[in-house]
């Protein structure tokens, strides 16, 4: 980073992903909140080419049959979910950019902290960080001692970090933890949610969030940025939204704010001016 400022230490292994985030849209997150659940994608929803295009490579003529019996175990039979884990000790996942460009709603939708101890995942659930690796192998080669669909199941899972869990390393700035169920619809996660952001503090999702949540001790907080150090460096900070917006309206209302009246007089004199290119918009006097 910049003038060498470290905002956190790097995490490791299971310190990763004590927290999990899930980004979403707004109405999204109606339905999760109200079902407490997640819907399971199909593993060819996903938006990487590489995954979606795993051929599979058979020397066994006899084995053909094979070929068709994995993809439709692979894109049909198993069904998958994306979250972000924690980047540092100070980055936490609900702090991507990327990410709430990608999926939250183009930074209108929400982010679901979600605690990982407090998730039920199903028995036969395939879980854990994906790994990124510079070049994907192409294709899934089949051993020629496979016969039968459950030969194939136990090839899934005896190979399932590399089917499921492996990316290209161009994908890394998503810090996936991925999970992987066979014939689920749905991951429970009924009181596993610890905490819900936004990105504002005062638009109509973040009031509606909060009345959802109104019964509730879940906090929920807005991600915006400060300046710091001598460069100005825009850092991610998280601020619980009824506070931040109560104070805001509190420093508005107050008639010694001096700055608000100034404020408000640069605007008028923009909106006066507004669509005449050559009027000045520099304001000599302001009345306090």
């Amino acid at each position: 980073m910049a003038n060498n400022i470290k905002f956190g230490e790097r995490l490791t292994g299971k310190n990763r992903y004590k927290k999990l985030y899930h980004y979403t849209s707004f109405d999204s997150f109606v339905r999760i909140w109200c079902t407490q659940s997640l819907k399971f994608g199909e593993v060819m929803g996903v938006n990487d080419i590489q995954e979606k295009d795993r051929p599979v490579t058979i020397t066994n003529m006899q084995q053909l049959p094979l070929g068709p019996a994995l993809n439709n175990m692979r894109n049909k039979t198993y069904k998958q979910l994306s979250f972000t884990m924690d980047f540092d000790t100070y980055l936490k996942g609900c702090m991507s950019p990327m990410m709430w460009g990608y999926y939250g709603g183009k930074c209108s939708g929400v982010c679901i902290e979600l605690d990982f101890d407090k998730l039920k995942f199903p028995k036969d659930v395939i879980k854990g960080p994906v790994r990124y690796v510079k070049y994907l192998k192409r294709d899934l080669e089949l051993p020629p001692n496979l016969e039968t669909e459950k030969d194939l199941k136990i090839y899934v899972r005896k190979n399932a970090k590399e089917i499921f869990l492996t990316k290209q390393k161009s994908w890394s700035s998503e810090n996936e933890y991925r999970v992987v169920c066979p014939d689920q619809d749905k991951l429970d996660i009924s009181g596993a949610i610890s905490a819900v952001y936004l990105t504002s503090y005062d638009s109509l999702e973040c009031l509606m969030v909060e009345k959802l949540l109104e019964n509730t001790n879940i906090p929920i907080q807005f991600l915006h940025y400060k300046s710091y150090g001598r460069d100005k460096l825009a850092v991610p900070v998280l601020t619980d939204t009824k506070t931040y917006r109560e104070q805001i309206e509190k420093t508005k209302s107050n008639p010694n704010n001096t700055l608000a009246k100034i404020s408000k007089q640069a605007e008028e004199h923009y909106k006066k001016h507004k669509g005449d290119e050559n009027a000045s918009l520099i304001k000599k006097e302001y009345t306090l």
